[in-house]
């Protein structure tokens, strides 16, 4: 939880904290993924300068039967390079056009097999170097030449060094861009005198506010002088994966977006807040999907780490000042949105809005997920000044509900918690209709439905919102692929045994790569899965997650599967504490005879079942199953085959099984 002013958490605790959200994520692992299914271990400091190509070599497993490489990037294209594919790395072509903003993508491998996890790949304008051995200490820093971006990794107890040559009246940002890309490496950036070998006083960036514990600074030098820039990790830790990608040029430091928001399909000029902002024009993006991102950039210069830009459902306005007093109060809608800054030591903001007897209403302030270091207060107060509600500073975002006595307008006031101002202490508040909601959350980003087969997405995570108490529908959004869940009224929090949404390819659908996504629905709320937690693992643990990458699964189904199984019972009803027959059958790849041991998967509670592996060229087996203390009613289990053939391990998920438990008959 980020550090709150304590004048104000005392005096908050005067006051009646606000209903907040009820909270129910688990620690779920995902799925099993069959064994051959692909995965990378490239660290992450991946790149590709905009109007140019980059040679990679991807490492990790399963790759020998790559079939191509996806980059989110629009317009990003990536080659396999011809007879380069090993079990345990490939070599790729990637270009990306000029013009392809600067920031994260994600890139991820396709084989016969499967598809990997995202690896995070960065696309820069400015010319990529690579780090070369040997410019751990001062006196032997590693020359660089001109503006570019040099890639390498940290050492335990060590740091790198790089001699720059600045000219007089010439002003350089120093990047660091690490966390940002999922690397573990919390970077400090120091710049020394190369002739005297001390450091420069004040220059000196650790945890630059916006930047996820990332650096930056930007300096112009009075004269000319040859620098030596240190990077390392400020407790001194390193290794493989503690990599960054440095930034040094003439560029802009841009840290949010401003405006924050844009109306969903309409457009808006976005400016930028941070350091070295001069020159920087407008850049015009259009409200499409849930996120766009925005560069800040000079005319014919290299733009900046790009930031981004909400999307959103409702009227957007952008803060006019002056607004310090209920009489000069900003009109905003219901619902609505603003975006705004405390410019000025003590600056209040005010903003009138109506409200309706009765009509509970939600006031949000968003801040840290928008890069902002902005830590707000909302309240809410009448015509004559009295407060009648506000946020609650112990908690990690600023909300407060309100609900009217009578018809009338009110006023949002917003401050800062730690008396902080400046063009960079931005934040985006809403004000809407606290209606009864929900979040659900997902525990893998992909699933193997090869064959028929069917793969099981964990649900790792409830939240209901304002009161919500209703059964909440899931289901697979995707033209190749079914799948849906419902969660119970009572799933909150969830049950010890994790619910699942089984996800099956339709009949017909081509095999391949298939993107898809899950929507949830309730009522006359609908919203999107998320999988942040799963992006958050892939990031190293990265506290605000980029949001352009927590909504997207994706299935694979193989073109020609090994074998396929299917479960079937010739009467598919059991008593409580009966034994219930029935076969295992599978249907094999030409050619493939070996024998496939057998494991039932995702069985109800107090029932367990026998079944024997399928025996070499043969194609069923019978199975045992007891339903002991079962529940009764409608139940179903899946059968997971396993082999190993070519020095490769494979295994493949049935189908689920139908049965019905019934209460015994009585004599």
């Amino acid at each position: 939880m980020p550090v709150r002013s304590l004048a104000f958490l005392v005096a908050a605790l005067a006051f009646t904290i606000l209903p907040t959200r009820g909270q129910d994520k688990k620690a779920v692992p995902p799925p099993p993924l069959p064994p051959q299914f692909p995965t990378l271990t490239t660290p992450v400091g991946l790149g590709v300068t905009a109007g140019g190509k980059a040679e990679l070599t991807l490492t990790g497993t399963n790759l020998a039967d790559a079939t191509e490489v996806r980059i989110t990037a629009d317009g990003v294209k990536a080659t396999l390079v011809k007879d380069s594919a090993k079990a345990d790395r490939i070599g790729v072509t990637v270009e990306a056009p000029k013009g392809t903003p600067v920031g994260l993508y994600q890139l991820r491998v396709v084989t016969k097999n499967g598809v990997t996890s995202f690896r995070p790949i960065s696309v820069d304008e400015l010319p990529e170097v690579e780090k070369k051995a040997g410019n751990n200490k001062k006196a032997t820093p590693m020359p660089l030449a001109g503006p570019c971006v040099v890639t390498g990794n940290i050492a335990v107890e060590s740091s790198d060094f790089y001699l720059v040559k600045a000219a007089a009246g010439q002003r350089l940002t120093f990047e660091a861009v690490a966390r940002r890309i999922g690397s573990p490496l919390d970077p400090v950036i120091i710049l020394h005198d190369a002739k005297s070998g001390r450091e420069m006083p004040t220059l000196y960036a650790d945890d630059t506010p916006g930047l996820q514990a990332d650096a930056r600074l930007t300096h112009t030098f009075p004269s000319a002088m040859d620098v030596i820039v240190e990077i390392r990790d400020t407790t001194y830790r390193g290794g493989g994966d503690y990599v960054y990608r440095l930034r040094i040029g003439d560029f802009p430091g841009g840290t949010t977006a401003f405006p924050l928001a844009v109306e969903k399909d309409k457009s808006a000029a976005i400016n930028f807040t941070g350091p070295n902002l001069d020159g920087v024009k407008p850049v015009t993006v259009k409200g499409t999907g849930t996120v766009v991102l925005a560069s800040p950039r000079r005319e014919g210069g290299v733009g900046g780490w790009a930031v981004p830009v909400l999307v959103s459902p409702h009227p957007e306005l952008t803060e006019q000042e002056p607004n310090n007093e209920a009489a000069k109060a900003n009109k905003l809608p219901v619902p609505g949105g603003v975006s705004a800054r405390f410019a000025a030591k003590g600056d209040l903001d005010y903003f009138a809005f109506p409200g309706k007897k009765g009509q509970k209403l939600e006031l949000t302030a968003r801040t840290y997920e928008l890069n902002s270091p902005a830590e707000v207060l909302v309240r809410v107060v009448d015509a004559k000044g009295a407060e009648l509600a506000r946020s609650n500073p112990t908690q990690p975002v600023a909300r407060a509900e309100f609900t009217p006595g009578a018809d009338g307008e009110f006023y949002a006031v917003a401050e800062h918690l730690n008396y902080a101002y400046g063009p960079s202490e931005v934040y985006h508040l809403t004000i809407r209709p606290a209606v009864p909601s929900f979040e659900v959350a997902l525990g893998a980003d992909r699933v193997d439905v090869t064959g028929g087969g069917v793969a099981a997405i964990p649900v790792v995570g409830l939240t209901k919102l304002n009161g919500f108490n209703a059964a909440v529908e899931l289901s697979v959004v995707s033209d190749s692929l079914v799948g849906t869940l419902t969660l119970p009224v009572g799933a909150n929090p969830l049950p010890a045994t994790p619910l699942t949404l089984t996800v099956s390819l339709k009949p017909g659908a081509k095999p391949g790569v298939i993107p898809f996504t899950v929507k949830a629905t309730a009522k006359d709320v609908e919203r999107t899965a998320d999988i942040a937690e799963v992006v958050r693992t892939t990031l190293s643990g990265l506290p605000n997650v980029p949001p352009e990458m927590t909504t997207q699964l994706f299935a694979f189904a193989a073109e020609k599967p090994l074998f396929a199984l299917a479960v079937a019972f010739e009467k598919p009803e059991v008593a409580k504490g009966g034994t219930l027959k029935g076969k295992v059958t599978a249907k094999r790849a030409d050619g493939f005879a070996d024998e496939i041991p057998l494991t039932a998967v995702n069985l109800p509670a107090n029932v367990t079942a026998k079944v024997k592996p399928i025996a070499k060229g043969a194609s069923e087996v019978e199975i045992e199953v007891t339903a002991a203390a079962a529940a009764t009613g409608p139940a179903t289990f899946s059968v997971r085959g396993t082999t190993k053939t070519g020095g490769r391990d494979y295994a493949f998920v049935s189908p689920p099984a139908s049965m019905t438990v019934t209460e015994p008959k009585k004599k």
